[in-house]
Formats: C-alpha cells, structure tokens, sequence
C-alpha cells in the first residue's frame, strides 16, 4: 500500500501538500482518515500490487471473513477499517 499511494492522483495530491487535506494524516507512510464514528481507517489508494487492484482484496479478504452477509454488512465492515 505504502509504495502506491503516488500512484492514486488523489492520494499523491495529500502527500505532497498535507497542510491542505486536514481530514488526513500519515503515520508510518501510511495515510489515514476518520470514519463516521470517528475511528482511523487506512485509505486504500486506486492501485494494483501484483497483478489485482487493491481495492479488489480488501473486498475479497472482508468476504472471505464475513461468509455470505450481504452487499450492505459486508461495506459497513469495511468502512470500519478503510477508506477510498
């Protein structure tokens, strides 16, 4: 995640003026945003690490864990963990 962050136009827009986007900050080279609960989530920038979007495994992982829940569960799970 760390290394495709300037390959997302609108993360590398953060990173090079983060005085400008307040609602974000880097800890470790990762970026994050709050929730509406106001937790942290690490923002998932639109890239691909070897060979499928990232995006793609966040939603395959939280399936993976959740079982067959459903469209709307499976995206308040992930919302409680990432941001894109």
């Amino acid at each position: 995640v760390r290394e495709t962050y300037k390959e997302d136009t609108m993360f590398k827009k953060i990173i090079d003026e983060p005085e400008r986007h307040k609602a974000f900050c880097k800890t470790d080279d990762m970026l994050y945003t709050k929730n509406r609960a106001g937790d942290d989530v690490l923002c998932i920038p639109r890239a691909v690490a070897n060979g499928r979007r990232l995006t793609e495994v966040v939603l395959t992982t939280a399936h993976t864990i959740l079982g067959h829940l459903g469209a709307q569960r499976t995206g308040e799970y992930i919302r409680r963990f990432y941001w894109w």
